[in-house]
């Protein structure tokens, strides 16, 4: 189990975007290109590939049937590089799954709970047609394999209901290039409407980080890991805007992220611990902060204590 806890204090980063409301086919190639008269998303854009590969696992249920589906599905050769299919059945069943000891059963149980004890069950079970982002600590196929601690992961998972039956596939978050990009389109819809803006946008219900906010509220209310994650928005003057904790809206983001705040660009930049001076900040740090036009924008994981 420790192998979720080391991931979760740079990988679980990404939580915090979401926390304080800055978030809100097998055999393709990495490149995009056409799959049977249809256009599919390069792997460099996961999301969008994600979204792909769940429409596709509908299109084949529709033109072969449920059994021809998951015979696929339920086979080891439909693993697409880190994407597979699984299949939720109307009494909440796993019944597509390329692992055969993870089908059978209740999606409400252990096999819908991540490594750090975190239900995503629920979360999954309450896609609609729409779909739904569910983020949670699993195991990377390309990585390991379920008896591989090492091979745990964030995955950000969409899942859509056809057929009162659901559908979902997913991919694992690279946050050191996640959190970035997600902070820089913060950025840019700041620029274009301040907050209102990042919040209309981070908010929508099928937003990349509608799943996210759940997530992160679990790992900061439980002990699963020391410390906890955060999105920052800070005024010119550092008075802090936006926290997952409300009792620190309205002090000075240097208390709490110590004076290496200041090197925030227009870049944006990674700021830990080990960039403040002695005795000044958390012991323990890690924030990607972006300098927009004089305000901070920023997430991460940090411990005050």
């Amino acid at each position: 189990m420790n192998a979720g806890l080391k991931l979760g204090k740079i990988a679980l980063a990404v939580l915090a975007v979401a926390a304080a409301g800055l978030l809100s086919g097998a055999g393709c190639s990495d490149d995009a290109g056409t799959f049977g008269g249809v256009s599919v998303p390069s792997k460099s854009d996961p999301a969008a590939y994600t979204k792909f590969v769940v429409d596709q696992a509908i299109a084949r249920y529709e033109a072969e049937g449920l059994d021809a589906a998951l015979a696929h599905f339920n086979s080891p050769a439909s693993v697409d590089d880190q994407w597979y299919v699984f299949v939720i059945d109307e009494n909440d069943t796993v019944i597509g799954h390329y692992v055969p000891d993870r089908r059978g059963l209740d999606v409400k149980g252990w096999v819908g709970t991540d490594i750090n004890g975190y239900n995503f069950g629920s979360e999954m079970l309450a896609a609609t047609e729409a779909g739904r982002w569910v983020p949670y600590v699993y195991v990377n196929p390309i990585t390991g394999t379920l008896g591989d601690e090492g091979a745990f992961e964030l995955k950000n998972a969409w899942v859509v209901r056809h057929d009162e039956l659901l559908f979902g596939s997913g991919w694992y978050i690279n946050t050191e290039e996640f959190v970035p990009q997600l902070i820089a389109e913060s950025a840019e819809h700041f620029r274009r409407g301040g907050l209102e803006a990042i919040f209309e946008f981070y908010n929508d219900p099928q937003g990349i980080s509608v799943g996210l906010i759940p997530t992160a509220q679990y790992y900061n209310s439980t002990d699963t890991l020391d410390g906890y994650f955060t999105g920052i928005i800070a005024t010119p003057d550092g008075e802090i805007l936006t926290h997952i904790d409300p009792t620190f809206i309205g002090t000075d983001i240097k208390d709490l992220l110590g004076p290496a705040v200041r090197s925030a660009t227009p870049e944006g930049t990674w700021i830990t611990a080990d960039d403040n001076p002695a005795d000044q900040g958390p012991q323990t740090m890690r924030f990607w902060v972006m300098d927009v036009d004089g305000t901070v924008i920023g997430a991460g994981w940090y411990n005050a204590g």
